[in-house]
């Protein structure tokens, strides 16, 4: 972004409000990276190393009110819900084991430590079984990958193995466009930290790479201001490309409130 002597008002301000936008986006980003810094959460917390998993689960829940507390109340909340858990939970076995025909301590550890060991005896099953799951789905995604290099698919034109023919690079250079536009991500181009999800996720729909879509949302916003354009259709001569984007970029800018709709 350049200021020149020419800019209008108008202009100026548009550029500026840019700046402020950018400005600010980067005084969030410290403030988290020195969140982070603070509560050192870039390594795990000892505190959950030594929970169970269903406590882990509530330790991973409340993570979303650390922002509110200091480190120490954040830690004294944790333990004050984690204990809580605990104590219900005991309640719980006991309450089952008197329902089981237990009438003394000794007869409700004793059922208590049988359900254990049911407990863990059905999750190593599980376990097991899920781990059988998993590899027989690599298998079988081997098999298809293998079966896409035999047979010239899309998946095996895209690992470099190109049918025979005439048009067989043009083929293979089409198919790995269209791969490769199936996972399109902008998070690493030039601009697109300035973008908000919503922005991101239009540029991916439309095929709009972060810095012309903000040449683009700059220029009409502009054209807007001098007066130029009152509706869709005046940006569609600004741009070299299809009407169908520059309706999707108009209409962020509705949202925005810079344009109406």
């Amino acid at each position: 972004m350049e200021f020149k002597n020419s800019d209008t008002d108008a202009e100026r301000e548009l550029k500026l409000r840019v700046l402020r936008i950018y400005s600010k986006r980067l005084d969030e980003r410290k403030r988290r990276k020195d969140f982070i810094l603070e509560r050192n959460l870039l390594y795990p917390d000892p505190f959950e190393k030594n929970l169970s998993p269903e406590e882990k689960q509530i330790y991973q829940r409340y993570k979303v009110f650390m922002r509110f507390h200091s480190k120490e109340e954040h830690e004294e909340l944790l333990k004050s819900v984690i204990e809580e858990h605990r104590i219900v939970k005991k309640i719980q076995v006991l309450q089952e084991a008197r329902a089981a025909g237990c009438r003394t301590v000794a007869e409700a550890n004793r059922f208590i430590e049988e359900k254990r060991k049911k407990d863990d005896e059905e999750s190593a099953h599980r376990l097991k079984e899920g781990i059988q799951i998993s590899q027989s789905g690599k298998v079988l995604q081997r098999t298809n990958n293998l079966k896409g290099e035999v047979d010239g698919s899309p998946r095996g034109a895209a690992k470099g193995l190109q049918p025979f023919g005439k048009d067989s690079s043009s083929t293979t250079t089409g198919q790995a466009i269209s791969i490769s536009l199936d996972d399109w991500d902008i998070n690493a181009f030039l601009g697109a930290d300035l973008l908000s999800d919503t922005e991101k996720r239009l540029c991916c729909e439309i095929r709009v790479l972060p810095s012309h879509y903000l040449n683009m949302l700059q220029t009409i916003s502009m054209e807007i201001m001098k007066g130029n354009i009152t509706k869709k259709s005046d940006a569609y001569n600004l741009f070299k490309v299809e009407p169908s984007k520059v309706d999707r970029i108009y209409d962020m800018l509705v949202k925005k409130g810079i344009a109406q709709a």
